[in-house]
Order: structure tokens, then C-alpha cells, then sequence
């Protein structure tokens, strides 16, 4: 027992050093009314709706193993990084992570195989880890420093991991957008501005005020659309922000604005209005090219990649490496793709047919099928585009 308030004791040192909350909420000032935990976040639409979209494309990503251009065999690391989950789902936790704490934390597990490749591979969030001297602790477990491999999405000159989550950088924005919600929940409720007061121009003693009181709250809750009629010369002044006005609106928007941008996310595909305008992209792949180039690609889909790559024997640029291609996500229409593959396959060609059918993930031909409509000897695979 002595050595557990030891361990804890040391735990909230290391917590307060950090300025971190070890046990989840995220190291905040006493004078914000919102603790902006990964529970409080997650309640906001906007936050959520990003995080998902994240989550979503990367965990989609076709995964792959090569040395230089050179497709290898899907090693068990590559094919399962986890042994407890399916590689979809590690996708989808390891990128969630990143998104919401600006990196995550690879804890090998079981030891390795005979080339040095961990047996699983286990997505740990800031939140989980403490540091008690050199000695890391994984939700109270011990872990050894060397099983512990940080994958940054960015990193900051000064700012600690702690400090620099999305979480604690974008409190402000999360925590407006959490109070918005919880404002307009309470508005629409109670039937009207939950803000406000009765004022009388005449001397009240506590039974009449009560008496008002009560009145206004029985019409407001029991039959919200009912008149009021109050005497003594009452009236009702209004305090808090009539969801009704339109500025009220823009403001909830702004918000959402704010949060978008922390995570980098096209304010259109989670219904975000932004305030330079729609944006109108020509075809579906000019919008996805956007979002792979400027996000998925360089804050998600590289690091897991090198992470992974990292794990493997050799080096891991010119050695064996693991590649997440999101280039599904640029595809135009089947047109705009069939007018593609029909110039890389025609004239000076520089693909083959074969090439073709594997990128749509069709069997290979060999040079005996036929696919002439008209009956006429298809051409031999080793002479297209001669």
C-alpha cells in the first residue's frame, strides 16, 4: 500500500511539473467555467464530425509494403500492427489520436520476432502516460522507455507534448462551442432566452415576487407558447442572446471556423460555412487532391508510415518501408478515369493493360482472353501500347 501512495504521490508531482492532469483532464486554469477533456470535446458536433473524417480516410488507406518501388509481400506487421485488432481499427484509433493530441504514443508489446519486429504495437494518447523519474507508466502499468515511440503529427519549438495538444490549443474554440451547445439546448427548452428578469417599477414584498416568479415559470415550462400577463407593473428584460437574432448565427459559426482550422479540415465537409466563401472545386478528385495533399498526407498517413517503417529490419527509407496510399481519394468520376487510363494506354503508352486491371483491382488477362466484343483475337499483352 505504501508503495502505491508512493507511486501516486510521485505521479502528481510529475503532473504538476508538466502543468497535466494525468488522470484526463487536460492541465486548465481554475477560471475556465469548461474542463476540455477528450469527453468534452468529443460532445461538440464540429469536433467530432472532424475527428471522424480523419479517422475515416486514413483508416481506408490502402496499405502496402515496398523497397524503393518494388511491391513486397505484406509482412505481419503491416498486415495486423496490433494482434487484438483489426488494421482498420488501429488506423482509426492511432489517427483519432493524433488528431485530438497532436501525436501518439507506439507501445510495443510481446516482445519481437526473429528479424526484431515488435509482435503488436499499441496506440497510447498523452493522457495515459506518466513519468515517475525515467520510468514510464502506462495507465498505472510499468513500461520500459525503450518500448515507448512518440509519433509526432507536429512539433513545436517550446511546446511540450502536453502542452501542445489540439485539446489544450484550441480550448478556447472547443470550450465556446461546447457552452454554444449547451446554451441553445437550454433556449430551445425553455421555450425562449434563458437569460432574463422580471422588473416592476412598484414595491414588491417576497410573496408577490414569488408569486411572479412562479407564474413565469409555469407559462415558460408547462405551456411556453401561452401569453404572460403580469401585473404590478412588471416587466420582462432580456439578458442572455436571442438564438433568433441574426448575428447569432454568424457568431455560432466563427466557432466552428476556429475549430476546422485547428484540425484542418475543409469546413464544407463538415458543414461549416467559411468565411471567404464556398469554395467550388471542378470534380470530386480536385476536392480530395486538397485534402490528402494539404492534411491527410503530411499530418496522418506519413508519420503512421514512417512509424511503421521504423519497425521494420534495415533502414527504413532504403530498406523495406510501409507506404498508406490515399490516391483513391483523388480519383475523378469512372469517365474522367477511363479517359485517363485510355491515354496511359494508348499511343506512347506507359502503362500496360495489366497495369490497368491491377490499379482497379481486377484479375490479370492473359495473352488467350478475349475482350473484343466483335469477336476479333484480342491483342497480345506484351504488345499494348508498342
Amino acid at each position: 500500500m505504501g508503495k502505491r501512495k508512493g507511486k501516486a504521490k510521485a505521479s502528481e508531482q510529475v503532473a504538476e511539473r508538466h502543468e497535466f492532469d494525468a488522470g484526463g483532464y487536460l492541465g486548465h486554469d481554475s477560471t475556465y467555467s469548461v474542463n476540455v477533456n477528450e469527453n468534452v470535446a468529443l460532445s461538440v458536433d464540429t469536433v467530432f464530425a472532424c475527428v471522424r473524417i480523419l479517422a475515416d480516410l486514413v483508416a481506408d488507406a490502402v496499405v502496402g509494403e515496398f523497397r524503393g518501388n518494388e511491391r513486397l509481400d505484406d509482412s505481419r506487421l503491416t498486415r495486423r500492427p496490433m494482434q487484438s485488432m483489426t488494421r482498420r481499427t488501429w488506423l482509426w484509433l492511432t489517427t483519432a489520436t493524433m488528431a485530438l493530441y497532436n501525436g501518439v504514443w507506439l507501445w510495443t508489446r510481446f516482445g519481437s520476432d526473429s528479424e526484431g519486429v515488435p509482435i503488436s504495437v499499441l496506440p497510447v494518447p498523452p493522457t495515459r502516460l506518466t513519468w515517475i523519474g525515467d520510468t514510464p507508466y502506462i495507465d498505472g502499468q510499468e513500461a520500459r522507455p525503450e518500448d515507448l515511440t512518440w509519433v509526432p503529427r507536429t512539433s513545436f519549438p517550446s511546446l511540450t507534448k502536453e502542452l501542445s495538444t489540439v485539446l489544450r490549443l484550441a480550448r478556447d474554440a472547443i470550450a465556446a462551442g461546447y457552452a454554444s451547445g449547451a446554451y441553445r439546448t437550454d433556449f430551445w427548452q425553455s421555450g425562449g432566452a434563458p437569460v432574463w428578469y422580471v422588473k416592476s417599477d412598484q414595491k414588491l414584498d417576497n410573496d408577490a415576487a414569488e408569486k411572479i416568479s412562479d407564474r413565469v415559470a409555469e407559462r415558460r415550462q408547462a405551456n411556453p407558447g401561452r401569453p404572460l400577463v403580469l401585473g404590478m407593473g412588471s416587466d420582462i428584460k432580456q439578458l442572455g442572446t436571442d438564438l433568433g437574432a441574426g448575428n447569432t448565427n454568424q457568431a455560432i459559426a466563427s466557432v466552428g471556423q476556429s475549430i476546422v482550422r485547428y484540425f484542418g479540415v475543409p469546413g464544407w465537409l463538415v458543414g461549416v460555412p467559411i468565411e471567404a466563401g464556398s469554395l467550388t472545386y471542378q470534380n470530386a478528385a480536385a476536392a480530395g487532391l486538397d485534402l490528402v495533399r494539404y492534411t491527410l498526407q503530411p499530418g496522418y498517413a506519413g508519420p503512421i508510415a514512417d512509424a511503421l517503417s521504423d519497425f521494420l529490419p534495415g533502414d527504413y527509407l532504403t530498406g523495406r518501408r510501409v507506404v498508406l496510399d490515399l490516391s483513391h481519394l483523388t480519383r475523378g468520376t469512372v469517365l474522367e478515369q477511363a479517359q485517363a487510363y485510355q491515354i496511359a494506354t494508348g499511343g506512347k503508352a506507359w502503362m500496360l493493360q495489366n497495369e490497368v486491371r491491377n490499379d482497379l483491382h481486377m484479375p490479370e488477362l492473359s495473352e488467350f482472353d478475349n475482350l473484343d466484343p466483335q469477336g476479333a483475337p484480342a491483342p497480345a499483352i506484351e504488345q499494348i501500347g508498342a
